[in-house]
C-alpha cells in the first residue's frame, strides 16, 4: 500500500461508507484506522522497542495520547510547503519525532544531577516526559491551519474529532502568544490525568513537562534539547517512496486553494517504502533499532517475504493498539476496530522472546543454587516475601553467559519490565540500603533493581532466609516498606 493520498482516501471512503463525501471535502476517520496503517505501524514499533512501560502502562499512557493527537490531525499535512506535506503527514510527523524522542531518550540519564541509582528509578518517568513533549510539540501546526465544517462552521482541534465533513485551508500565524496558548491548552487535555499523577511522584520531572507543555520550551533544558534533535531527524531525512500525486484540495474563493506538494517532490519529506497493494508477499515492518540516527535508510528490497517471527510482533503491536488484521479472500488486507484487550496472564515460559530467555534464566538459576544470595556483591537478596534482583548487574551477567552484546542491555531491561512479573507501585525500579550491621544504622550501600515475589522466582524449592542488612525504601522516599 503506498503512502498517498490513495492510502488515505481509502481511510476516508471507509469513514464516510453512509454519506458521501462532497468535492473538496475530508471525512473525519478514527485514530485506530489512522494508526493501522502499515508505515504507521513501523513507527509505533519503534515506540514500543525503546518505551519504558509495561502493556498496561504503554496503552494506557502512550497509546491512548497518540490516538487523542491523531483524532485532532485528521488529514491535515504537516507544512504547507516544507516537511510532511502529503495528506496525513502531520500523523506521520507525529509518530516519527515521537519514536525517535523516545531512542534517543535511552542515551540520556536524568535527572542530570542525581546519583546513578535515583537515575534508574526515575528512568520510566523522564521517558514518558521526553515521549510526551515530542507528541505536543506535533500540534503546533494545528495552529495554521483553518478548518471549515460542510454546514459552514469553522472547527477547533480541541478534544475531539470533526463531526462533518471538513476542508481546510493554511494561515499566517499573526498572533504568537495566542498560538502558544492554544498550543499549550490541547496539550493540557492530550496527557491522561492518570499519567500526570503518576508523574506526580517524580516531582522534578512533571515540574520540567509543565513548563514545556505550556509554552516555555527553552526553559525545559535538556528535553527541548532532545525533542530538537528528534526533530531534526524527522525532518532531515529522505526516504524512498512509491507515491501518486496528490491533487490539490482546492476551496472557495472565500478560502484560498491549499497547495499539497507530491511528497515524492519534496527533499525534506520523509517516508517509508512499503510493497504495492497487489503484493501476495506479508509487508515488511522495518525495525529502525539496527539503524544509526545518522544515516538512517529503508533497506533494498523492502517488499520481500519477512521471517514469521517479525510478522508476529507487527501481529502484537496491533493487538495491543486494539486492531485486527484480517485477509479478504482475494487477498486484501482489511483492519477490524476492537476494544482494548484486557490483560492476560504472562506467567508462561519457553517464549523466544528475550525477556522470556531472561525470565527462565533467572528462575532456574534461583531454583537451582547457581547465584550467590543475600551477600554484599550478590545480585539476588531475599527481603519477607520478595527477591530483590540488583541492576545493571543482572543484566549484564545474563547477556555475557548468553552470548549477547552489552549493547543489549536496554532492549532486554525493558523486555523483562513488559513482562509485568516485578512489583510496581509507583514505577518499576526500587532503591534499597545494604548495611553493614543487622542494627541497620550507620554506613550502608545503595543499591537499585526490582522486587519479584519470591514464589513465583522459586515456585515450589525452598526459598532462601532473608537478608537482616537490607531495607527496601519506598519509591517516593517517604520511608521504609513494609
Amino acid at each position: 500500500m503506498p503512502i498517498s493520498s490513495g492510502s488515505n482516501n481509502k481511510l476516508e471512503e471507509s469513514a464516510s461508507s453512509v454519506a458521501p463525501v462532497p468535492e473538496g471535502y475530508h471525512a473525519p476517520v478514527q485514530a485506530r484506522e489512522q494508526l493501522a496503517l502499515p508505515h504507521r505501524v513501523k513507527w509505533l514499533q519503534m515506540l514500543w522497542d525503546y518505551s519504558s512501560l509495561p502493556k498496561e502502562m504503554y496503552q494506557q499512557y502512550y497509546l491512548r495520547p497518540l490516538e487523542r493527537c491523531v483524532t485532532l490531525m485528521q488529514q491535515f499535512p504537516a507544512t504547507e510547503n516544507g516537511h510532511h506535506t502529503c495528506l496525513g503527514g502531520m500523523v506521520d510527523y507525529l509518530l516519527e519525532t515521537t519514536a525517535y524522542a523516545a531512542r534517543l531518550s535511552k542515551s540520556h540519564l536524568l535527572p542530570i544531577d542525581a546519583p546513578p541509582e535515583e537515575q534508574a528509578t526515575q528512568s520510566a518517568a523522564w521517558n514518558a516526559v521526553i515521549v510526551y513533549a515530542a507528541m505536543v510539540q506535533s500540534l503546533d501546526g494545528l495552529s495554521q491551519i483553518e478548518i471549515e465544517l460542510e454546514s459552514g462552521k469553522r472547527w477547533l482541534p480541541l478534544t475531539s474529532s470533526p463531526e462533518e465533513h471538513y476542508r481546510f485551508r493554511f494561515r499566517s500565524v499573526t498572533d504568537a502568544h495566542l498560538a502558544q496558548s492554544q498550543g499549550a491548552m490541547r496539550a493540557w487535555k492530550i496527557i491522561p490525568d492518570e499519567a500526570l499523577h503518576w508523574l506526580n511522584n517524580w516531582p522534578q520531572a512533571l515540574n520540567v513537562l509543565s513548563l514545556y507543555l505550556s509554552g516555555f520550551r527553552n526553559e525545559s533544558g535538556v528535553i527541548n534539547a532532545i525533542v530538537s534533535e528528534a526533530i531534526r531527524i524527522s525532518t532531515g531525512n529522505v526516504f524512498e517512496v512509491q507515491i501518486s500525486t496528490l491533487s490539490a484540495t482546492s476551496l472557495p474563493t472565500a478560502l484560498p486553494e491549499v497547495v499539497l506538494s507530491p511528497a515524492v517532490s519534496a527533499p525534506d519529506v520523509k517516508s517509508v517504502s512499503v510493497p504495492p497493494a497487489e503484493s501476495s508477499g506479508p509487508l515488511t515492518l522495518v525495525s529502525a533499532l539496527d539503524n544509526t540516527l545518522s544515516s538512517f535508510r529503508p533497506p533494498a528490497g523492502t517488499a520481500e517475504e519477512m521471517p514469521s517471527q517479525e510478522e508476529d510482533v507487527a501481529g502484537e503491536l496491533l493487538a495491543v493498539m486494539g486492531l485486527v488484521v484480517s485477509t479478504t479472500p482475494d487477498g486484501e488486507e482489511t483492519t477490524v476496530i476492537t476494544a482494548l484487550p484486557e490483560p492476560k496472564d504472562t506467567t508462561a515460559s519457553g517464549s523466544s522472546d528475550l525477556g522470556e530467555k531472561f525470565w527462565q534464566w533467572l528462575s532456574d538459576g534461583c531454583r537451582s543454587g547457581r547465584f550467590l544470595v543475600n551477600i554484599p556483591d550478590a545480585r539476588i537478596h531475599i527481603i519477607a516475601t520478595w527477591v530483590f534482583i540488583r541492576t545493571p548487574g543482572i543484566f549484564h551477567q545474563f547477556l555475557q553467559e548468553n552470548n549477547h552484546p552489552a549493547s543489549d542491555k536496554s532492549v532486554l531491561q525493558n523486555a523483562f519490565e513488559r513482562l509485568g512479573r516485578h512489583r510496581q507501585d509507583k514505577g518499576a525500579m526500587y532503591t534499597c540500603h545494604l548495611y553493614q550491621d543487622c542494627e541497620k544504622k550507620g554506613r550502608f550501600s545503595k543499591l537499585s533493581g526490582y522486587l519479584i515475589l519470591a514464589s513465583k522466582l522459586y515456585e515450589r524449592h525452598n526459598i532462601p532466609g532473608e537478608n537482616p542488612l537490607l531495607v527496601i525504601k519506598q519509591q517516593n522516599n517517604q520511608g521504609v516498606m513494609p
